[in-house]
Parts: C-alpha cells; structure tokens; sequence
C-alpha cells in the first residue's frame, strides 16, 4: 500500500489547504495560510500551511507533515487508514497491505457494515408511512429527510441482523458496529421500532445512529455505544452539515437535540451542532475550537433547562469558548419556537442571548444579587485561561453589580491563587504522582463501581506499586456487594481513607472519558510492566528476549 507513486497521485489530486480547511479555519498570510494548531491549545495561531509545497507545520508544537500526516493525526488513523481515506475522496483504487492490515481491515468491515445499515434505514424510512408521518408531523422536510440521511428502524428483532447476515457480514463485526446486543437468546437489532439519525464523521462517513421512539415509549433517545470508529464525547451530531458555514461564520449555536439541530438547519441556522443526548464535553468542544470559539448555547426554558445551562457554562469557561446563553420561553426548544415564530423571531433573541456573567445573575437561586451570587460568578471566571477574556468579564460583573472593581479583582486573585493551591497540593510530600496510572485506575472505580469487573479481569493487583493504592483495591476485590464501595472505610488506615475520599470529591479525569482513562491507565501498567522485564532481561544478557519483550510493548 505505502507507494511513492501512490502518495504521488494523493497529492497531486488533493489540495492541502483546501482539505484541512475543511476542518478547521486558516486565513491567507501572505504566501501561506494560518490558524489556530488543532494538535495543542495555543490563542494565537502558530498553525503554518503552504499551498505551493503541500506541507503544513506548527511553529507552537512542532507538529508538520503533508495532508497524509494531517488526517492521520487528526483523526488518529493509522498509516494505511489515512491513505485509504484520501485515496477514497481522491478517487483512486488501491490494494490493502501493510502492518497494520487485520485492523484495517476490521475497521473498514465496521464502516462497510454502518454503510449498508445507514442504507437500510433509509430503505425503510421509504416503506413505512406511520414514520414518515411522524417526521411531517414534526415539521421535517423532504429535504432535511434527504440532508441528514434520516431513516427507520422497523419493529421486529432482527431485521437489520438478517439483512447484515445476508450480505456477508459476520456477527462479531454486526455487533462491533453497535448495530446488534447480546442477550439471553442471542444476538438481536439494536434499533427497532425508531427514527435513525445517522451521526457523521468530520468527513462524511456514517459512525453512530441514534434512534426516537415513535410514541412516548421509553427510553425515548438510544445511542450506538462506542466503537472502533465512534467515540461519544468527541462526536456532535450535525458538526459534517455545519462545519463550512461554522467556519464562514466564526460562530456555532449549540442545541440540546438531533431535531432541534435539524430544524434550526432548516430554517437557515445552518451552523448549528448538538451533543449526543449528553452535557457537552470539553472534546467536543475541542473539536469546534479548530473552526470558532463564538458560540450560542440555547437550552429549554424551564428547570432542568437552566440547571443544564449552568452545568455546560463552567465547561465552557474552562475551554475559553466566548459564549452566550439563550434560554427559551418555558415549554419551549428551538424546533417548537421556529415553527411557531418563524426565523426572524429566532434570529432577534439569539442576538439578544445573556453573556455568561447575566446568565449567572439573573440566574441565582438565592433571587437577588448577593456576595455568594457574585462569587458564584466570580468562580466561572478564574477557570478562563484568556486574561484578556477574564479581565473583560471582570469589568462586565462591576458594571452590572455596582461593586467596586478593584474589591472583586482582589477576591478573583484570592479565589484564583486558593484554586492553584487546592491544585498544587497533590504535589506535596505524601502525594506520589510516581504511578498516576495507578491512582487514576482506583479513581475510576470509585467512580464508576460496575467497572469494577472489567478492571480486575485485566489486571493482577500484586503488579501495583503503591502500597496503599494495592491496599485499597485488594479491599475492594474483596467486597461482595461493589455498588457500596464506602463500605471498606471501617477497615481503611489514615492513608488509605485520605485518598479514597479525596478521589471520590476529585476523580483527576473527565467523567465522560471513563472508558478512556481505564483503558489508558492498563495499558501504562502493562507498559511499566515490560520495561521492568526489560530492563531485567538486558542486566542478564539476554538479547532475544529483550527483542520479544520490545515487539510486545510497542505494539499495545
């Protein structure tokens, strides 16, 4: 597969700069192209392309290559992966090889598999008259049917699996794909009985569905659960729709729902993403980052509406997204507000969204304006990295206060200077960040106590190093009932509770990314494993050994 005539044709047929724009946003510098590195978090853009060598490079990171490196790092594709990718959108055929071929090859019968069941739905959605109906009846057009691929899963068991079956997929790759779940009598669809919302790739290529039930039955959202090509909390529904009209206009609005974003698209908001059913997450924002850091975030007038506001606004704050906040007349969501007022109305509040400093006022629980509203405020604020942004919000709360400026920039640097402090402890004696893989793994069981099987079928606990961690885990190994893991605290030492309860208030990782953690934290044991037979291996001189030992460890 790795051919220099290949790669030849790639680029030849593939302009660099009008491939990466396509995923994030660079303004012309003089003869290159610039913006901001979507490899690591800078402010100023560092992010060189130059169109008349096809290569781009970070100034910031150091990061560079051609648009096979690119897509490679972006999408986190091996080799032969972003090959076949560019080779697909340039046309050109070409025969699968390399080292990497059985995952490549596995990956590519996951898509295959998505690619036929996504055809399917679609199939379906034809045939059936009650769904169809459904979606006239939300206000969904034949055109946004036919823009987001929208399809159905009919009622039955295993319709899609007989269908995949007879195309001659297997049922590990069925199930792989998310499309099928194991139970007592075996394998069965995923979806029955729902509208499909197809969730795309950057790139065009279908990764996920989601499915709604037809009537009020619940759950009412599914999701595909996560796979070799689908990671939930990096993933927007709509962000393939969006992302050049994202970029043309440096803003997205986000919303709480695939329909809503489908709505807003049709009715001309047509740079508008939704998370997959949960908070947003700071991957996802990552990935709008590389085209804007402006965005509207619209939530449901009501309740559980502010109190999800409230919940994404400091996740926000944290990623130095410039946001404002539109909250929508109660028992409405964008999707009943444009049918009923149209896209005029829907333009002249989103222009008259609060800022995060009057969501946050106008917000209190407390109904007025008081010292713990302020510092409410003022403890969004010290999660923004910006000073410039910080320093404009600080002027905003004086002004729409009336408190003194100076006094609530000498409480901003004693909360600021408390949250570095709180951060820094860990790093004090009694805090060894020596195994952090190790210390992260317990979090995540004291986090998340039904992964807790999964854990120790992976691992063999005398391979922990600290003493205290090997302490608590053996412990827990030991529980009957895992769900209640504060039950070890009445055999715990001093040592042993101090770090079970400051890990259940501060896990150390993003909630969202718990499968990854554990995933990642295994893989370093194992990985400090080797190194230690290594090392070991070569203090007696046994070179095959090392050689073996190596060919292990790089390939986890």
């Amino acid at each position: 597969m790795k051919t220099d005539r290949l790669l030849e044709d790639i680029k030849l047929k593939i302009d660099i700069v009008d491939f990466i724009s396509g995923y994030m946003q660079l303004k012309k510098a003089g003869q290159n192209w610039k913006g901001l590195c979507p490899f690591h978090p800078e402010k100023t853009p560092s992010f060189m392309v130059s169109q008349s060598k096809q290569i781009f490079h970070c100034f910031g990171c150091g990061v560079g290559g051609d648009v096979i490196s690119f897509v490679s790092r972006y999408e986190n594709l091996s080799f032969n992966e972003a090959v076949s990718l560019l080779a697909k959108k340039a046309g050109i055929n070409l025969p699968v090889g390399g080292s990497d071929r059985k995952v490549f090859q596995k990956n590519e019968q996951i898509r295959n598999a998505l690619d036929s069941a996504l055809k399917y739905f679609r199939e379906r959605l034809s045939e059936s008259a009650p769904a169809r109906e459904y979606l006239k009846n939300r206000g969904v057009s034949k055109e946004s049917i036919d823009v987001f691929n929208l399809g159905y899963a009919p009622a039955g068991w295993h319709n899609l699996l007989k269908h995949l079956r007879n195309r001659g997929d297997s049922d590990s790759i069925i199930r792989e794909a998310g499309l099928a779940v194991s139970g007592s009598k075996g394998l069965y669809d995923m979806f029955r009985e729902r509208i499909i919302f197809p969730i795309m790739s950057i790139n065009g290529n279908v990764i996920a569905f989601g499915g709604r039930a037809l009537d009020n039955s619940m759950p009412k959202y599914i999701n595909s659960p996560e796979t070799a090509v689908f990671k939930k909390s990096d993933t927007l529904f709509g962000l393939y729709n969006s992302r050049e009209e994202i970029i043309k206009r440096d803003s997205v609005i986000i919303v709480e729902g695939y329909l809503d974003a489908i709505i807003c698209h049709q009715y001309g908001f047509r740079n508008v993403v939704a998370p997959l059913g949960t908070s947003l997450t700071s991957g996802q924002l990552q990935q709008l980052r590389r085209m804007t850091d402006n965005a509207v975030l619209i939530f449901d007038g009501d309740a559980a509406g502010i109190a999800a506001a409230r919940r994404t606004i400091r996740m926000i704050c944290q990623n130095d997204f410039k946001s404002k906040i539109l909250m929508l007349p109660e028992n409405e969501d964008p999707d009943s507000y444009l049918r009923k007022h149209g896209s005029s109305s829907f333009n002249t509040i989103i222009e008259n969204s609060k800022t995060i400093v009057d969501f946050i006022l106008s917000t209190s629980s407390r109904g007025k304006t008081d010292s713990i509203t302020v510092r409410d405020a003022l403890s969004h604020i010290i999660e923004i990295k910006d000073l410039i942004m910080a320093d404009e919000m600080l002027i905003e709360l004086s002004r729409k206060t009336g408190i003194d400026e100076r006094i609530l920039r000498l409480e901003y640097r004693k909360m600021k200077s408390g949250t570095a402090d709180k951060k820094n402890q860990y790093n004090e004696p009694g805090f060894s960040r020596k195994n952090l893989e190790e210390e992260l793994l317990l979090s995540a069981i004291i986090a998340f106590p039904e992964k807790s099987d999964y854990v120790f079928s992976r691992i063999d606990i005398n391979d922990i190093k600290d003493k205290t961690i090997f302490s608590l885990l053996k412990k827990i190994q030991a529980l009957e009932n895992r769900k209640d893991l504060e039950a070890i605290l009445g055999s715990v030492d001093k040592g042993e509770r101090e770090l079970f309860t400051r890990l259940s208030v501060e896990p150390g990782f993003d909630l969202e990314l718990a499968d990854r953690n554990i995933e990642d934290c295994l893989k370093n044991i194992e990985k400090k494993k080797l190194d230690e037979r290594i090392r070991l291996a070569g203090l007696s001189g046994d070179l095959k050994l090392v050689n073996s030992l190596c060919v292990k460890r790089k390939n986890l």
